[in-house]
This record gives structure tokens, sequence and C-alpha cells, in this order.
């Protein structure tokens, strides 16, 4: 079982510190960072040139990584991840063509895969009362490459005093790995960041993960999309 941790560091040294000392006491295997304080070393760590995205995967190496604008991935096991992060300062055009890039990068990555960051984006079914045009652009994305919100609640991921609350950390994985992922929850501790952590275990158990694939998560619904 692999334990999967995701967050926005928003730029923070001492959110940094208490990832690192997290990391430890959840006994993390991979880390999906979005906007890092800083870059550990290779090859336990991975980033994109922006700083805006990284893996880190502690006392282990990637195989398979690739970075991009505003991603990066890295295979652990038989798992390719991606950590993502979209300015929400994008223009129309320019959120369009990145997020069609980082599309065709997932769409060449074959078995599982786990996608986890912050989109900057609404959709209810993330949680959000109202999905917003970047929102349904996502979706769309999702559905043509048959990707799954991993979500499990409604709990707020970001919290800032003047901009309200907001979920714009996402977690997306392909059917053949949602199946087996497992305690998917929002933490409450302290990050000192304005994004909290998601948490979540990936079950590597081939029996167990067939005995939940009639239980998991809803599927895409081709009729609400435009």
């Amino acid at each position: 079982m692999a334990r999967i941790l995701q967050g926005n560091l928003h730029r923070s040294r001492l959110a940094h510190d208490l990832l690192t000392q997290h990391v430890w006491e959840q006994k993390v295997d991979v880390l999906l960072i979005s906007e890092q304080y800083k870059n550990l070393d290779p090859p336990f760590w991975v980033s994109n040139g922006e700083k805006t995205a990284a893996i880190w995967v502690p006392g282990r190496g990637l195989a398979n990584t690739g970075t991009g604008e505003d991603y990066v991935r890295g295979r652990m096991g038989r798992i390719t991840f991606f950590s993502v992060y979209l300015s929400p300062n994008l223009t129309t055009a320019d959120f369009t063509r990145k997020l069609g890039v980082l599309e065709d990068a997932i769409r060449e990555v074959p078995g599982k895969i786990v996608i986890g960051g912050d989109f900057n984006a609404r959709a209810t079914e993330w949680g959000m009362p109202t999905t917003n045009p970047r929102g349904r652009a996502i979706l769309e994305m999702a559905a043509r490459l048959n990707l799954i919100v991993a979500n499990e609640d409604h709990t707020t991921t970001y919290c800032r005093t003047g901009f309200g609350k907001s979920i714009p950390d996402v977690t997306f994985a392909n059917e053949m790995t949602t199946r087996n992922i497992r305690d998917w929850h929002v933490t409450e501790e302290y990050t000192a960041s304005d994004h909290q952590y998601i948490l979540f275990n990936i079950n590597e158990d081939r029996q167990t993960s067939t005995r939940r694939n009639h239980s998991r998560a809803p599927r895409w619904n081709t009729r609400r999309m435009n």
C-alpha cells in the first residue's frame, strides 16, 4: 500500500518545514506538491522549471520522469503520478493551451495514473456549488481521458482571509487506479499555508480492489456536459 499526500505550500518556508515533519510522522510515500518553497535534491525530487509543481518520493527514485510548464510526472512502481498547478491568473487562451498540453502528456502514459494538483477551477463534481468555464474544460478533458474525480467529500481545501473558502485542490485517477484508492480525506493539521493537505492510500491488493469495484465513486455523467 502506498500513502499519498497532496498539497499547495504557497511558497511558505514554514509550510515546507512542517511538511517535512508530517512526512515522517505519517509515513508518506509520495508527495504531489504545488507552489513549493524550494526544491530538494534529485533523484527523490522532480520539479518543473517554473517551480510550481513537484513530486517528492522520500528515500526512493522516480522512473519515467517528465516536466511541462505546469506539471511534472514520475512513476513509482506501477503508477505514474502527475503534480499540476494552473495559475488563477491565466487568460482564457493561456489556460486552454496549457490544459491541452497537459492532456497530451497524460494521454501518452499507459497504465495506472494519479493526478493531483491545484487547478484553481470550480466544479460541482468536486464539491463546489457551481461549475465555472475552467471547471467545465477540466471535466471535458477528464471525460476524454476516462479520468475520475477521487475527491470524496466537500471539505474545503483552501481558506484565506478576504478570499473566502474553496476547493481548488483536486485528485483525479483513471478507473483502474480509482478502485484502489482508500481513505481520501482533507487533513486538519496546521500547514502554515492557505491550503490543507489531502491524504489517501492506494491499495495494490488486486483481490481487495475487485471486491470494491462495485461500490466505488460516481462515474462521469456525460448527459450533464455541454
